[in-house]
Formats: structure tokens, sequence, C-alpha cells
């Protein structure tokens, strides 16, 4: 707790220098106290969260080792040793790589540790202050783009204003202007109030984005030194981006063009040119605050733009699959409504496809949900990402449900020829997802019903 005062004080000492270096005006209290909490209390919280849940679900780890008599011990020794015995009835893999999991980075002295001898208190780990450290260029940046973002405007424009003594025209905003357009100061300074404007728009977008990634990372215990170095890369080059765009097309009539152009070619539709952005004043055109708040957001579709406008061509994306591989939402399971799905995505599960190739027991650890519960959403999953979502379905008239409703009902000694014979149906028939995608690529289609044979016998069958 010291370590965590005395750093906490340093913010504070930052936050008076600067208060005290900008003459001590009374309206820039407000950005320096929302720069210190965005940027200093906001990841100190979530490094302790991270320990909070770490510690919480440690005790569910221990409470379902003892339900299922399962080893309570590390997965592997802390100071050496031999690994633990995979024949034992007590040794579970699955199990293993959960405790593996919240065990791996603790500095703990013994080699069975218990819940009592866990820290009850964050920043008191190797792991934590090495989190704190590597966020360090992530709270600078933030500190910097939050003040500037709340920052009184006056004192921006006004060339004779605490704020805009320092911030100075850049050559990331003035370069490649004309020269007379450089010497006049008027022109510089209104330009210089417009990339600032786009920048902060862009920043507050990134940050955003951020928030959301480490509370995704913090939800699926995923937050590493990686995550905070990773979102002080992505306010970068989003902010960056969004004013190399802003420069090449500052009235925003190439940003509309092009975007008038997807539109025609995706729908169809021919648009009509309509009046176009304005803003009075020669200040920043209204369509550019919302473009760089996205920009900053979904940075990838910026890089994308740039390349495009400036005419490079790297490896060529293969869109044609696209249409033919979909991704399947997880509602499609039984038990799985909008609120559910919505959980299961701070498990990084966006589609039945990341749900097939997750841990039931640490999905189980990871959420409010149990066990059994967890166990058949994946056997499902599994289900339908090899099968499909028709085939799928299709099962599901046969009471297959899941894959270990399938290995039952074509490998197991209680199963009958009728049975294999129904499901083969099913399994070899082409759904409507196949025909178009061999249609797509010009080979012959298959029979002109979809599981019209298979569907037909199952229900005369059952």
């Amino acid at each position: 707790m010291v370590g965590v005062c005395i750093f906490v004080g340093f913010a504070a000492l930052l936050g008076l220098a600067a208060f005290w270096s900008l003459e001590s005006n009374t309206p820039l209290i407000f950005p320096i106290c929302a720069s210190l909490f965005l940027a200093v209390i906001t990841p100190m919280t979530v490094i302790a969260v991270r320990h909070q849940v770490r510690l919480s679900r440690i005790k569910l780890i221990d409470v379902f080792a003892k339900t299922f008599g399962l080893s309570t011990k590390p997965p592997l020794p802390l100071h050496g040793g031999a690994a633990p015995d995979l024949n034992d009835p007590k040794t579970v893999v699955s199990f293993e790589f959960v405790k593996g999991k919240y065990y791996v980075d603790l500095d703990l002295k013994s080699e069975d540790p218990r819940l009592e001898d866990l820290p009850r208190f964050p920043m008191m780990l190797h792991a934590d202050w090495m989190l704190l450290l590597c966020a360090l260029p992530f709270m600078g940046l933030s500190a910097f783009g939050v003040f500037v973002l709340f920052a009184p405007a006056a004192d921006i424009l006004n060339s004779g204003g605490s704020v805009s003594a320092w911030l100075w025209p850049s050559m990331l905003a003035l370069g490649g202007l004309p020269s007379a357009a450089v010497a006049d100061a008027a022109a510089a300074a209104a330009q210089h109030v417009n990339v600032l404007t786009v920048a902060a728009v862009a920043f507050a977008g990134a940050y955003f984005y951020c928030l959301r990634l480490l509370l995704r990372a913090v939800a699926s215990f995923d937050l590493s030194p990686v995550t905070f170095l990773r979102a002080f890369a992505h306010m970068v080059m989003a902010t960056t981006l969004a004013v190399v765009i802003y420069r090449v097309f500052p009235s925003a009539e190439g940003v509309t063009a092009t975007a008038k152009e997807y539109y025609q070619a995706l729908s169809g539709v021919t648009v009509v040119p309509a009046t176009t952005v304005t803003d009075s004043g020669g200040g920043v055109k209204s369509f550019w605050l919302i473009l760089s708040f996205a920009l900053g957001f979904v940075p990838e579709a910026a890089i994308q733009y740039v390349l495009q406008k400036a005419g490079f061509r790297f490896k060529a994306r293969y869109d044609e699959v696209e249409t033919h591989a979909g991704t399947i939402p997880v509602t499609i399971l039984d038990g799985v409504d909008s609120p559910t799905a919505f959980r299961l995505e701070e498990s990084n599960v966006f589609e039945v496809q990341n749900l097939a190739t997750l841990n039931p027991i640490m999905l189980h650890v990871e959420s409010p949900f149990g066990i059994y519960q967890t166990i058949d959403w994946v056997a499902q999953a599994q289900l339908c990402t090899v099968v499909g979502p028709e085939r799928f379905f299709a099962l599901k008239m046969l009471n297959i449900r899941t894959i270990f409703d399938l290995e039952r009902a074509v490998l197991s000694d209680e199963s009958t020829s009728e049975v294999q014979i129904a499901v083969g149906a099913i399994l070899t028939s082409p759904c409507d997802r196949d025909r178009a995608c061999l249609a797509a690529f010009g080979l012959p289609p298959g029979p002109t019903q979809p599981h019209g044979r298979s569907r037909q016998w199952s229900i005369s069958w059952s």
C-alpha cells in the first residue's frame, strides 16, 4: 500500500505542477483532474479488479476441486520438482489448464499453497507492478489526450492562451502547406485548431475502444503487460491516421464521395448528389466529428482506406468466400439467449466456433454458469461446428443435439442400422449453403431439395 500511495502522490504532484506551469488558470482544474482520473486511477482500478477476479476464481477452483475430488495443488511445482502424475485419477488435464492460468504468475514460496497464502490486497505481487510499469505509456498519452479534449477552447483558440503557449503547430498539422499559408499566423492557427479537433475526437474514440479492450481482458483474466502496450499503440496509430486522412480530405468531399461509391456498389442504387457537408467559418466539417471518432474506434478501416487511396497494392484478399463462410451466432444453441450471449462475450465467445474450442471448466470458473450447463453448450457447439447449422437442426429431429449424442447414435453398441442410415442421410445430403458455394465456384450443384430425403425418412422413422 505504501507503493500505491507514493505512486498516487507522485501523479498528484504532476497535476499540481501542470496547474502552476499554466499560470494557475482556474478553468484548467477540471481538465487536469479528468486527465489524472482517467489516465491514472482507471488503469490502477483495472489492475486492482484483476487481483480480485483472481482471488474469487481461485476460490471457485478450490470449491470445484473439493466437490469432484480433484487435486488442489498447482499444475506444476513452483520451485522445480516432478510434474503432476497425469495417470492419477485426481489429475484432469482440462482442470490443470484452468489452475495454470491463475497460478502461473503468483509469487508464492510454498509448494502447496493455500488460499490463506494468497495476498488479499492488490499491488502485492510482482505481476501487478509489471502491469503498472507497462501501463505508463498508456497513462501518459491518456493524460495528455484527455487534457486537450477537455481544455477550455479559449485557451487553445487564442494565441496568447495558457495552453496554446506551449502547444505549437507541428509538421503533422502544417507540413506540406504553402509557405504563404504557414507564414500567415491566422491561417496557421486555424489549421492547427482544426487538426487538434480531429485528433482529440479520434483520441476519444480510441480511448473508449481501449477501455472496452481492458474490461474484456479483465473479465477473461487475459490482462497482461502487452495489453497496455497494445492500447497505447492503438491510440497513437488511430489518432495519427485520423489526422493524415483529414489532411488529405479537409473538406470531407473525397471521403463522402467514396462512401457513396461503396454504397452504390453494394446496393446497386444510384446515389443522387445531395447537399455537400458545410461548416461556416472554415472550421472542421460536421462530418469529420463523426468520422474521426469512428476512425479512432476502428483504426483498421482507416489503414485500409489510406492504403487504397495511396494506390498501394498488397496481397489480394480472397473476398469471394466470405459470403459462404458466415459466422454462426451462439443463440442457435439451446439455453443461450441474447443476454446470455452478451455475457459469453466476456469470455471471448462471439460465435459457435469459439465456444466449441473452449474449455468448459474454464468457462464455468470465469462465468456465472454451472459446469453441466457449460459442458452441454460446448458439446452442442462442437456438433454445430462439425455438421453446420442446417444439419444441426436436422439432427435435433432425431434427438441428437450434442457431439456425444452423435457418437452414441453412430458408434455405440446399442446403435441400429436404421439410426445410422438416418444420420448418414442427413450428414451426406447438401444444404442450401453447400449448393450456393458450389454454384459460386462453377461446380455441379447437388440435389434440388435440401435434406429432402433425409428429413422425410427421419420423420417417418421417428
